[in-house]
């Protein structure tokens, strides 16, 4: 089996070594205070991964990548990002889920000198969200709109923020500050993140709150991707964003205070919950929904929900990287014949998935 070296084992980094260690596969983490990572009791004494709580960039100084098979980029996004030319210099296979506000088409160079591959941008939104639309619009003909809408949150809401960040929350609150690039009329445009509010009925959890949010990366750029309109929104319970926008407006938003506040508990239940609304030019729709739910021990399900909504779709990739199947440096949106593989195993995980058609 593969030996996989993997920057940061949080939430989400800590499920994905450990399914990529019951594998087989011999997985090293580098993760600074790991033990501080909300697991429950029944996952924390069973993980299938060895844990380094080391610097990232001390470790990048002083160590060679070639003795691995693999690396993963699991770091949050500031951080990731700045080591990303580094692992892509090493000359081998990258998977990659940090976020970055430029495009890796300038490291493409790179890695055709270096030898090097890499799936980036390989979670949910984007991710899998950019999968769909790619297996909807690839090789057919021009679509009118495509709409996302995507949002992890507590099963109840409360007095205080309804809310808890099952990833960074470094990368929630730049998410609501970066401008949102959007396709709309055929022009590329940026907007304030935070606009074009409006209610969803989102399943069986009722009314939910969506607004514009940076989240479509490479479908974007991808040549393939002809739909006239194209945008991403984030869901959040009603109250939330108008709070953030209150105390944004007052000068009062404390990064470090929200990262308490926004941290998030084993003992808290969450859903991921995501929509995809696909427009032809005909009018009629195809629309995707995604309902992940957490931890039910009852149920065999001891993972949150975002850990499995983004973790299973990094799985596969990891998979197609260390068989050969990714050359170069691939979005998501160009690689996406695993989509039903990824659609089953998240029904195995106890997910919802449904795809309609709605004739005009």
């Amino acid at each position: 089996m593969a030996r996989i070296f993997a920057f940061g084992a949080g939430l989400v980094g800590s499920y994905i070594c450990d399914h990529l260690g019951k594998q087989g596969h011999d997985v090293t983490a580098i993760a600074l205070e790991h033990s501080n990572v909300p697991l429950i009791e029944e996952v924390r004494k069973n993980l299938q991964f060895e844990i380094l709580e080391v610097d990232a960039f001390s470790f990048l100084k002083s160590n060679n990548l070639n003795d691995y098979d693999l690396i993963l980029n699991l770091l949050p996004g500031r951080i990731g990002d700045s080591i990303r030319e580094d692992l892509i210099s090493s000359g081998i296979n990258v998977c990659d889920l940090a976020f970055s506000d430029k495009s890796p088409n300038w490291l493409y160079e790179l890695a055709e000198s270096k030898g090097s591959n890499m799936l980036h941008d390989c979670g949910i939104a984007p991710g899998l969200s950019n999968m769909v639309v790619a297996s909807e619009q690839i090789g057919k003909p021009k679509l009118n709109s495509v709409r996302i809408r995507v949002g992890g949150n507590p099963i109840a809401r409360d007095n205080e923020w309804s809310y808890c960040a099952p990833f960074s929350p470094t990368d929630v609150i730049e998410e609501y500050s970066r401008p949102a690039r959007i396709r709309r009329n055929g022009i590329e445009l940026e907007v304030p993140a935070i606009s074009d509010r409006h209610f969803l009925l989102a399943g069986k959890y009722g009314e939910m709150e969506a607004f514009l949010t940076d989240g479509l990366r490479s479908l974007l750029e991808n040549k393939e991707i002809t739909s006239h309109s194209l945008s991403e929104y984030t869901i959040r319970w009603p109250g939330h964003i108008d709070k953030f926008i209150k105390l944004s407006e007052m000068g009062q938003i404390d990064e470090q205070s929200l990262v308490e506040e926004w941290g998030y508990r084993v003992d808290r239940i969450e859903f991921t919950y995501m929509d995809i609304t696909i427009e032809k030019m005909d009018g009629s729709k195809i629309i995707w929904t995604f309902d992940i739910p957490g931890i039910d021990v009852e149920r065999g399900r001891f993972w949150p929900s975002m850990a499995v909504a983004t973790g299973i779709p990094f799985l596969v990739g990891c998979e197609a990287l260390l068989n050969g199947e990714i050359i170069g440096i691939k979005s998501p949106d160009e690689y996406y014949s695993d989509i039903d593989k990824i659609v089953k195993r998240l029904e195995e995980a106890g997910s919802t998935i449904i795809r309609e058609e709605i004739n005009n």
